[in-house]
């Protein structure tokens, strides 16, 4: 009896271990399967410029290669973010991004990793954060130093230089740096050699018909006053690329959008109809609803300015009907997509579990008792974070007026360098920004705040350092985290409320992003803050 049961606990471990085998065996394969997807992914989107089609497939690839480990999963990430920043989704761009961190090692393409924290910074600016945009820029240029190749350093330096010029357009400061760095990504660009090289000649081209659109964009409308000779000479030299070389339909398409608006803004209505009209064939082929917007609004604004009541009507009814379109898709992409993701995880999940039922059972019963240790001491940790920040709320509203009036009785600890009356009046202006809670904009940034206040962002940054001991992200995220908590507690009809609708009723435009700064500041999450407050403070249903 007993040598039966051995030979056939055997013959089980032989199956195992030729399964095991057997799915290494694919995977292998599957790595090369993946490479090649994404070099065909990378084909298409070269020669169409098309990137909703292939969304999917990328983020499923991404999937598939994280979870087996393999090194191509940084490259498909890459592209990945790429694609999501062309369809201006800059929070899955961070999202991706902060994921492909942890996968940097001593064998990462240098030139890839520059570009993640190039693409990493561009978005971050995009939703304000400015401080941090700033850092993953320095990090993408430290990586630039690494590449072997000229024509390829010269590539991703001409990209990290032009997107780092976004930087100080989106902080206001230093605007001629916006030229400096223009020229200088220009400049890297037209290094590239025109023989044999690694970077073919269409993406050169791309990249300087790209960096001549922006500085055509600068002398309009960034520098004062405008020089718009000099941004149409290198808008006509642009054109005058698209119309001998082979450029990307993307990027031609940005190309007639910038001239739409250089001739709108210079009033000549026909030209910018022409440019607009270009725009709007290849955007047909390409589906960038940001890039249609823009046109349809040249195109709207162009023919009635030429009293074209008809056409301009018809372009305006197509605008309206396009941002409403526009809004639902923004206030609903992050959840469909984590629908799509929860879906496909599902699906891969079923199909492992019924192929390796057997072993998943036993390693179940096992863990039966881990999980429900765990989870008894999770609600013990839970519950004690629930009472000490119900605490918190209690001892902050009873006290919060006294704690606002001690702010202005602290001693000045601001560096010397700024007057003890300006410390003075900043605080006396903190102090009334959140009483009025002007904190609950979505839009607020350091740089507006400052220049409401009548100061720079750097007087601002220290004394909001010196006396809220917090940066500025910090206490901003503080102060809307310590309003909806409180609301939350005071108020029962704030706990009937959908987590997207709290988020918004303390600033954040991302649910996301207003769960992370919940959980940052209170250790618990928004859910289980309210159920335990649902348990305590709401008497049972009997």
């Amino acid at each position: 009896m007993n040598s039966n049961r051995i030979r056939a606990y055997q013959a089980i471990l032989f199956l195992i271990i030729l399964h095991l085998f057997t799915l290494g065996k694919s995977q292998k394969i599957s790595e090369e399967q993946l490479k090649s997807e994404l070099h065909q992914i990378q084909d298409k989107i070269g020669s169409t410029s098309i990137v909703n089609s292939t969304i999917k497939q990328l983020e499923k690839s991404y999937r598939t290669a994280k979870e087996n480990k393999y090194n191509v999963a940084f490259s498909i990430g890459t592209e990945l973010m790429r694609t999501y920043s062309t369809l201006n989704n800059a929070e899955k761009v961070i999202e991706v991004s902060t994921d492909l961190e942890s996968l940097i090692n001593e064998d990462s393409s240098p030139q890839e990793v520059s570009n993640m924290y190039k693409m990493k910074a561009g978005s971050l600016g995009d939703l304000g954060f400015l401080e941090d945009s700033h850092k993953a820029y320095q990090a993408s240029k430290k990586y630039l130093g690494k590449i072997k190749d000229n024509d390829v350093r010269h590539y991703y330096s001409s990209l990290f230089y032009s997107n780092y010029s976004g930087y100080f357009d989106q902080s206001k400061k230093q605007p001629d740096s916006v030229r400096l760095y223009l020229i200088k990504g220009l400049n890297e660009a037209e290094k590239i050699s025109e023989k044999k090289s690694s970077i073919s000649l269409g993406k050169k081209y791309d990249l300087i018909v790209s960096i001549q659109a922006n500085l055509t964009l600068y002398y309009l409308w960034i520098i004062q006053p405008a020089e718009p000779r000099t941004a149409e000479t290198y808008l006509l030299k642009s054109l005058k690329i698209a119309e001998n070389r082979k450029i990307s339909s993307l990027n031609e398409m940005n190309l007639y959008r910038t001239a739409g608006n250089f001739y709108f803004d210079q009033k000549n209505n026909d030209k910018a109809i022409h440019y607009a009209q270009k725009g709007l064939e290849l955007e047909r082929k390409i589906s960038s609803p940001s890039g249609r917007e823009i046109f349809y609004e040249i195109l709207t604004e162009a023919y009635l300015a030429k009293n074209n009541t008809i056409e301009g009507k018809k372009y305006n009814e197509l605008l309206t009907n396009l941002r409403d379109s526009i809004r639902i898709a923004e206030k609903h992409s992050v959840n469909k997509v984590t629908t799509a993701i929860k879906k496909e995880k599902d699906k891969e999940k079923n199909n492992i579990l019924r192929n390796y039922f057997y072993v998943f059972f036993i390693l179940i019963m096992l863990g039966c008792g881990g999980i429900w240790y765990y989870w008894k001491n999770r609600n013990k940790v839970l519950q004690q974070r629930f009472q000490e920040l119900i605490t918190k709320i209690k001892h902050e509203s009873e006290n919060r007026k006294d704690e606002m009036d001690k702010d202005g009785e602290k001693a000045i600890k601001a560096p010397n360098i700024i007057a003890e009356e300006t410390v003075n009046q900043l605080l006396s202006k903190i102090s009334k920004f959140e009483k009025r809670e002007k904190y609950l904009k979505s839009d607020i940034t350091i740089a507006s705040m400052a220049s409401n206040f009548g100061t720079n962002t750097k007087y601002l940054s220290e004394v909001i350092k010196s006396y809220k001991n917090k940066n500025f992200n910090h206490y901003i995220n503080s102060l809307r985290i310590e309003y909806i908590t409180r609301k939350l507690y005071e108020d029962a009809v704030y706990r009937k409320y959908k987590i997207t609708s709290l988020a918004e009723l303390c600033g954040y435009a991302n649910h996301r992003v207003f769960q992370n700064a919940f959980k940052k500041e209170t250790g618990l999450t928004p859910s289980d803050f309210i159920n335990n407050l649902k348990k305590e403070t709401e008497p049972e249903m009997l």
